[in-house]
Parts: structure tokens; C-alpha cells; sequence
């Protein structure tokens, strides 16, 4: 009773704030036209040519059951580590070559065709909703704060945080009841065997299509939302452009990551540690796109919400720690030494080493992982 007293609440709330929206663009069509224009070109230049290549291909391979062959032999691993399968290692690679909202995506997808629990899910989604390292290193990195050394700060925070957030979810959340058992003819042959494989490719062009429709919806609305904000003047009451850049950005994230990036009232330590917890948490908009392609999975929203801000909140401490470090120390200062500047600014070579670097990172954790993992296996089995 309480639950459908709880829910009904929601849908008037939710009922008063969309008749709310529709009555603010009637009395300013000025501003979501703008905000639509906006928005349908970062969709357009940005998002559909990054984005949809990856979608369908994702949603190809899944189709024919890859990420079941790669399961097979991650499965151990990850189940010690994370608590879930082995075809977590394939949604993690896609989400990390692509970023937001692939692994969200691919969880969804898989929890509809019955190959995840709704626990395994959630577990996955704690290191598998990552963004990109091409938005990491060449928009925020190179483009917004002119140092790709910055976007080596934020990429390489960004992917540890994952990792440890899946860690901490391990450790800390909900234990299984009982151990699962390596189950390998899950992973033996895919479900649609039955269709031809030009039918499999036009049903994942056709899926990938409409999530992306509905990521364009969502940069709309909360751009919009961005813009109205602005515009009433609700923004005025922050200070600095940088405490207004980060709210921006907990609606938006590049929008938010933007503005903090052209504010000159703080170092760049402090604008990689703002731009990592925003990249990581992904802001509003992104999580509305996330938890609208994981139709099929029992989770509630709020749970979502905490692992997306334990990630930021993580990538936030990793960044500040690591970037005087990543940067060659040099760092703008802080305080009252505000205005020195003495930025490193490495060349292309060093944009690449950055970038290699950080791709080196990443393979070499999950395969310390892995090997520890056999090790201790080996050992056991010897001692029996």
C-alpha cells in the first residue's frame, strides 16, 4: 500500500514539473528552439558519428554470441573480483572504447536475453558505465583545458575509479547466497541462430537507431533545462564561474566541464579534479540515457545514482592525488597564488604517450588480475 501510495506521488510530481516545462516553452520559445538547435547539433556533429558505429557493432557481435566466447575464459576472474561473469570483460572493453551510454546499454540488452540476474547487473554497472577516452583526451583533455596532459589526469582517474567502484561494490554490497558455478553452455551458441545474418545486422542497425534517437531526446531536454537555468537567473547566486559551471554540469556534464575548463579562478589541478567527478558521474543527463536503456532490469533508480556518484566522488580523490604527477608538476596553484601560470603543454608525442599510456594502464590491471587469479587457482588445485 505504502509502495503504491509512494509511486502514485511520483507520477504527480512528475505529471506537475512536465506541465511546468510545457508552460515555460510556451512563454519562451526563444529558448527551447535555441536549446533544441544545441542540442540536435552536439547530437548530430558529436554523438551519432561516435556513437553509432560502435552501437552496431556491439549489438552484432552480441547477436552472435560473442561476449559468450569471451566469458568463458574471464568468467573466474571476474567472478571472484566482481561478482559477476565472464561476459562482463566484453561489456567493460565496449564501454570503454566508446563510452556513455554503450555499457548501460549492452547490460540492458543482456539482462532482457536472460544471460545477467538483475544482482550481476547492477554489480556490472559499478565499473562498466565509462566514457570514452577520445571525449577524455582530445575534448577535455586537448580541447577544453588545452593540455592533454589534464586529459590523462581525468581518463586515467576516471577508469581506476571504475575498477575500485566495482571492488568496493564486491566487498561491501550484497553477498550471494551461494557460490555460481562456472557455467560454460551459457556461452555456447547464440540465441538467434534461426535468423540469417542480414537480418541480425538490420535488427541491431534498427535497435542502435532508436537508442541513439533517445539519447538526442534527453541532450534536448536537459539542455534545455541548462538554458532555463541560465536564463532565470537561478546561476546568479554562485559566486564563481566554476561553482556554476560544476552545477551546470551535474545536469550536463559537458556543458559543466566546459565552463569550469574557461574559469580562471582556479588551477588546473583543482579544474581536472571538478572535470574527473563530472566525467565520471556523468551528470543527470547521462543518467536519464542510461536508465532508459535498461529496460528489462529491475533496478531503482537511486541505486544507479549512488554507484554513479561513489565513481565520481573516487575519480575526484584519484585525480587530485595523481595530478601533479601526470602533469610534470606543473600545476596552477590555488589561493592567493591564483594567477601564476606555468602549465605543461606536451607536444604530439607526448599527446601519444599520454594516450598509450593510459590504454597501457588498463590492460595491464585486468591482466595483473588474471593472473593472479590463475595463480591462486593453480595453487589450489595442487594442494588438493
Amino acid at each position: 500500500m505504502k509502495r503504491s501510495k509512494r509511486y502514485s506521488t511520483i507520477y504527480i510530481w512528475a505529471g506537475i514539473i512536465a506541465s511546468a516545462a510545457a508552460v515555460s516553452m510556451v512563454i519562451f520559445p526563444a529558448v527551447i528552439l535555441d536549446s533544441a538547435k544545441q542540442g540536435i547539433a552536439l547530437w548530430a556533429s558529436s554523438v551519432l558519428p561516435a556513437l553509432l558505429p560502435f552501437f552496431i557493432c556491439a549489438d552484432f557481435m552480441i547477436s552472435l554470441g560473442i561476449p559468450g566466447i569471451v566469458g568463458a575464459y574471464f568468467e573466474r576472474p571476474f567472478q571472484k573480483l566482481f561478482g559477476t561473469p565472464g561476459a562482463s570483460a566484453f561489456v567493460f572493453i565496449a564501454s570503454v572504447t566508446s563510452g556513455y551510454p554503450m555499457g548501460p546499454k549492452l547490460i540492458g540488452q543482456m539482462r532482457r536475453r536472460g544471460e545477467l540476474t538483475d544482482r550481476e547487473g547492477i554489480r556490472m554497472l559499478s565499473f562498466c558505465s565509462t566514457s570514452g577516452p577520445l571525449f577524455m583526451l582530445g575534448t577535455v583533455g586537448a580541447g577544453m583545458l588545452h593540455s592533454p596532459a589534464a586529459g590523462a589526469v581525468v581518463a586515467v582517474s576516471h577508469y581506476m575509479a571504475a575498477i575500485v567502484n566495482g571492488l568496493l561494490l564486491r566487498l561491501f554490497g550484497k553477498k550471494d547466497k551461494g557460490q555460481r558455478k562456472c557455467i560454460r553452455t551459457r556461452y555456447a551458441e547464440p540465441t538467434v541462430a534461426k535468423k540469417t545474418m542480414l537480418e541480425i545486422l538490420t535488427d541491431s542497425i534498427i535497435s542502435s537507431l532508436k537508442t541513439l534517437g533517445i539519447i538526442c531526446c534527453y541532450i534536448i531536454i536537459f539542455t534545455y533545462a541548462t538554458d532555463l537555468l541560465e536564463m532565470t537567473g537561478a546561476l546568479s547566486l554562485l559566486k564563481n564561474s566554476h561553482d556554476s559551471g560544476f552545477v551546470k554540469g551535474l545536469l550536463e556534464m559537458t556543458i559543466g566541464v566546459n565552463e569550469i575548463a574557461a574559469s580562471e579562478e582556479i588551477g588546473l589541478r583543482l579544474k581536472c579534479t571538478m572535470a574527473a567527478f563530472l566525467v565520471s558521474f556523468g551528470g543527470l543527463s547521462i543518467f536519464a540515457q542510461s536508465i532508459s536503456v535498461l529496460g528489462g532490469m529491475k533496478i531503482s533508480p537511486f541505486v544507479y545514482l549512488k554507484l554513479k556518484l561513489s565513481h565520481g566522488v573516487i575519480a575526484a580523490i584519484i585525480a587530485y592525488m595523481s595530478a601533479p604527477y601526470i602533469l610534470n608538476r606543473a600545476v596552477q596553484n590555488v589561493g592567493l597564488f591564483s594567477n601564476s601560470t606555468g602549465v605543461f603543454q606536451p607536444g604530439f608525442l607526448m599527446q601519444l604517450l599520454f594516450s598509450v599510456r593510459m590504454l597501457i594502464i588498463i590492460v595491464i590491471l585486468f591482466l595483473f588480475t588474471v593472473i593472479i587469479e590463475l595463480i591462486l587457482s593453480w595453487r589450489k588445485e595442487t594442494s588438493d
